[in-house]
C-alpha cells in the first residue's frame, strides 16, 4: 500500500507552536507540507487526526496521489527543582506514498459523497464542544478554486442526529479502514528509538523501552506476579488503618500527594512528595502531616504477608477520606 520510507526529525521551534500559528501553517513549517490554498492541484483532500495526516491530490478527479505522514514528538528528561521532568524535544516523522489505487479510492470517496461541502463543527447546530480529553479531526479541501478548512472536536461522540454528522463519522470510519491508519502507525513507533519517551498528543506519553529493559521485564516477572497476588489485600489493609487512625481529615489541611516505599517486612522505608526544598522546610501544613503520617506508620504492622520484595504505593489525601493507590505496572 505504501512506499518505502526513513525516519526524520526536526527540533522543536518555539517561535511555529499552537500558541503562535495555525494548524497548517505548523504542518507546512514540521513536514514541507504546502498550504491547501497555495496547492497547484485541482483538487487537494487533507485529512488529520493524532499523529497522522494524509494528502490525496489529483487534477482530473480521475486518477489520484497520496502520501501518509505519521508523526510523533520525543520528549527529553530534564532536572527541576521538584525532580525529574521531561520536555517536548522534536518531531519524528516519516513520509509514505500511498500507491494510486488506494489514492484514487480515498480521493473519489470524498467527490462522490460531497465531504467537502460539510461546514466545521462551529457551524453544525448544537455540535458538543464539552467533552475532556477527547481529541479530533481536520478535513481540508481544495476543489477547484474553493477552499474548504474544517475540524471537527470529539465528531465520534457526537449525537447521530445532528446534521452531517453520519458523514463525518462514515468518512473518519472509511479513510482510517481504506489506509488501515492503526496498522500503518503501529509499524511505525516499532521503528522509533529505544529508551525515550514520545507522545503524538502531548497527554498520553509512550516509553519505547530498550533491549536490556525488556530483559529485566521477562525476568521481574514472577516478583510482579507475586506483588499482585497481595495487592488487595495491602491495599485494603492501608486505607483502613489510616482513616481509623487518622479520623478528622477536615480538620487537617493535607493535601500533598506521599510516594511510598515499603520493606520486604512490610515496614515504611521512605515517605517523598514532589515538592521542592525550601518547600519542604518552610510548609508548615506539609511538616504538620508528615509528622502525622510518621506516627501513624509506626503503629501499622504489614505483618500478614509473607513479603519477597520491597513494594511501593502512593498515599492521597481527599477531603473525608485517605486513599492507596498502587503505581506497579503489572
Amino acid at each position: 500500500m505504501f512506499g518505502q520510507s526513513n525516519l526524520r526529525k526536526i527540533d522543536l521551534n518555539e517561535n511555529y507552536s499552537w500558541m503562535n500559528h495555525s494548524e497548517e501553517e505548523i504542518n507546512e513549517y514540521y513536514f514541507g507540507l504546502k498550504l491547501i490554498n497555495n496547492s497547484k492541484n485541482k483538487y487537494h483532500f487533507r485529512y488529520i487526526k493524532t499523529g497522522q495526516i494524509i494528502d490525496i491530490t489529483s487534477n482530473d478527479g480521475i486518477e489520484f496521489s497520496g502520501q501518509l505522514i505519521n508523526e510523533t514528538t520525543e520528549y527529553k528528561s530534564i532536572k527541576t527543582e521538584y525532580g525529574n521532568d521531561s520536555k517536548a524535544n522534536n518531531y519524528v516523522y516519516e513520509i509514505k506514498e500511498l500507491n494510486k489505487t488506494i489514492s484514487k479510492k480515498v480521493g473519489q470517496y470524498i467527490i462522490k459523497q460531497k465531504i467537502y461541502s460539510i461546514p466545521t463543527d462551529s457551524l453544525i447546530i448544537n455540535w458538543n464542544f464539552n467533552w475532556l480529553d477527547c481529541s479530533g479531526i481536520s478535513l481540508n479541501y481544495k476543489v477547484n478554486d474553493r477552499i474548504n478548512l474544517t475540524s471537527y472536536t470529539c465528531p465520534w461522540n457526537q449525537m447521530d442526529t445532528l446534521k452531517y454528522v453520519l458523514q463525518i463519522k462514515r468518512t473518519y470510519k472509511y479513510i482510517n479502514q481504506t489506509l488501515d491508519l492503526e496498522k500503518e502507525y503501529s509499524k511505525f513507533t516499532s521503528k522509533l528509538e529505544k529508551g525515550k519517551s514520545y507522545s503524538k498528543d502531548s497527554y498520553m506519553m509512550m516509553y519505547i523501552l530498550t533491549d536490556k529493559e525488556n530483559e529485566l521485564i521477562k525476568k521481574g516477572k514472577p516478583q510482579r506476579d507475586y506483588l499482585k497476588s497481595i495487592k488487595d489485600s495491602i491495599d485494603d489493609y492501608l486505607e483502613k488503618e489510616l482513616n481509623r487512625l487518622i479520623p478528622n481529615l477536615t480538620e487537617l489541611n493535607c493535601y500533598d500527594d506521599y510516594h511510598l516505599i515499603f520493606s520486604k517486612k512490610g515496614k515504611l522505608k521512605s515517605m517523598k512528595v514532589d515538592m521542592g526544598f525550601w518547600e519542604r522546610l518552610s510548609d508548615k501544613d506539609y511538616k504538620k502531616c508528615r509528622k502525622i503520617l510518621k506516627k501513624v506508620f509506626r503503629e501499622i504492622k504489614i505483618d500478614f504477608i509473607d513479603s519477597k520484595y520491597d513494594f511501593y504505593r502512593e498515599l492521597s489525601f481527599g477531603q473525608k477520606e485517605i486513599y492507596i493507590y498502587d503505581p506497579t505496572i503489572y
